[in-house]
C-alpha cells in the first residue's frame, strides 16, 4: 500500500537509506558542480549555481577541507553529490567521496546523482572504488527520441556491475504518466531497488519554461505546480501493483518544512554563541545594536551602560553589535539618539541569511 511518513512525503515499501538521512537533516548536501550535459525545461538551479561552483550545503569550497568542516558542523551521517551532474567532473566529485569516507568512515553514507550520459563503466569504477553507496539516474526521460537519452540508458546498465544501490530521480510532470511507467518498467527489469518521484516547483530560473507549457502553480502561496503530486501518487499505487520497487515521492512541503528544519537544528547548536537562541525552526534569534562608529558605541556599552563584555561581540562584517535579546530590549528603552537596536534571526548557514528583522522603539 501507499503509506504517507511522517516527512510529508509517501512511499511504497522502504525508503532508500540516502533519503532516510535526508529526512532527518542528517545528509550534507554536496554541489560538486553546476555543469551539466543536458538543459532540462525543468531545471530550477539559479544562474550562479550553472556555473562550476562547488558548495557544501550554503558554504563556497575550495578544499575538501571545507567539506569535511561543513559535515562536522551539521554532524552529517552522509552526504548527496548533486549538481548539475556531478560526473560531469568526474575526479573531483571522486576526491570529495573519498575525503568524506576518510574522514567519518565506511558507515558514512553516501549517494549521488546523474542522468547518466557520462556513467561508463570506467567511470562507475571510479565512484565504486571511492565509496559511493547510492547511484541515482535521472535520464532525459522526456525527450525520448533525443540521441543522448539512448546513451543514458545503455549506461544506467552499466551500473548493476556493481555491489551498490540503484535507483532513478525524477519530477512527476504533468502529462507524462506513461514516460515515468516506461522508467520504472525499466528499472524493475534490471533488479533496481527504487524510484524517487519529486514534486515538480517552480523557481526564478524555470518559472518561464513551466508558464510557456501551461504548469500553473497549486495556489499563491506555494511553488508547487498543480497536478504534479496527484500524478506522483499515481505512480506510486500502479507501480506497487506492477513493480517490485520501492517509491519515494517527495513533496515540496518535505523540502521546506522538514529536511531543511532538521539539517538547520543539527548546525545551530553548533554554530550558536552563547548569546544567541536557537528557536524551533532552528534559525538563530539575538539582538545587534548598529551605528557608524561601532568601536566607540562598545566602549560606550561596556563602560557606561555596564553591559558585560561577554554580552557583546563586534561583527565588523556585518557593521554591527550583536548581544541578547534581552539586552537589546533593555539597551532600546534606555539609550537615545543614532543607535538603532533590532531584533534578528538567522539562518545558522555559511552565509548567515537574515530572515527576520525587528526594529526596536
Amino acid at each position: 500500500m501507499v503509506w504517507k511518513t511522517g516527512y510529508f512525503s509517501y512511499a511504497v515499501r522502504e525508503l532508500p537509506k540516502g533519503c532516510q538521512l535526508c529526512v532527518r537533516g542528517e545528509k550534507l548536501v554536496l554541489f560538486t558542480t553546476g555543469k551539466c550535459p543536458r538543459d532540462c525545461f525543468y531545471c530550477p538551479l539559479s544562474p550562479w549555481r550553472r556555473e562550476d561552483v562547488v558548495y557544501a550545503n550554503e558554504r563556497p569550497v575550495k578544499s575538501p577541507d571545507d567539506i569535511i568542516e561543513e559535515a562536522r558542523l551539521q554532524e552529517a551521517k552522509g552526504a548527496g553529490v548533486t549538481g548539475g551532474d556531478p560526473m560531469a567532473r568526474l575526479e573531483r566529485t571522486v576526491n570529495y567521496i573519498r575525503a568524506l569516507k576518510e574522514s567519518f568512515g565506511e558507515s558514512f553514507h553516501v549517494h549521488l546523482y546523474t542522468t547518466g550520459a557520462l556513467a561508463t563503466k570506467k567511470n562507475l569504477e571510479k565512484l565504486y572504488d571511492a565509496g559511493l553507496d547510492e547511484i541515482r539516474f535521472h535520464p532525459d526521460l522526456f525527450n525520448p527520441n533525443s540521441k543522448l537519452f539512448k546513451v543514458e540508458i545503455e549506461n544506467i546498465r552499466n551500473a548493476f556491475d556493481f555491489d551498490w544501490d540503484v535507483g532513478g530521480e525524477i519530477p512527476s510532470v504533468p502529462g507524462q504518466f506513461e514516460r515515468m511507467k516506461w522508467y520504472a518498467e525499466f528499472l524493475d527489469s534490471l533488479g533496481a531497488k527504487f524510484l524517487n518521484v519529486n514534486e515538480l516547483e517552480f523557481s526564478e530560473t524555470n518559472l518561464r519554461n513551466l508558464l510557456q507549457r501551461g504548469y500553473r502553480p497549486i495556489s499563491n502561496e506555494s511553488s508547487a505546480i498543480k497536478g504534479s503530486l496527484e500524478l506522483g501518487l499515481k505512480l506510486l499505487e500502479w507501480g506497487e501493483e506492477n513493480t517490485s520497487l520501492s517509491y519515494h515521492l517527495c513533496t515540496a512541503k518535505l523540502k521546506d518544512a522538514v529536511q531543511l528544519r532538521n539539517r538547520l537544528r543539527r548546525t545551530a547548536k553548533n554554530v550558536a554563541k552563547p548569546y544567541m537562541e536557537i528557536t524551533e525552526d532552528g534559525t538563530l534569534r539575538f539582538g545587534i545594536a548598529e551605528y557608524e562608529n561601532l568601536d566607540e558605541l562598545y566602549e560606550f556599552l561596556v563602560e557606561e551602560a555596564e553591559v558585560p563584555e561577554e554580552w557583546l561581540y563586534i561583527n565588523r562584517e556585518k557593521g554591527r553589535i550583536e548581544m541578547p535579546e534581552e539586552v537589546a530590549l533593555e539597551l532600546a528603552e534606555a539609550i537615545e539618539g543614532d543607535v538603532r537596536f533590532f531584533i534578528v534571526e538567522e539562518y545558522p548557514t555559511f552565509d548567515r541569511i537574515e530572515v527576520e528583522r525587528i526594529p526596536l522603539p
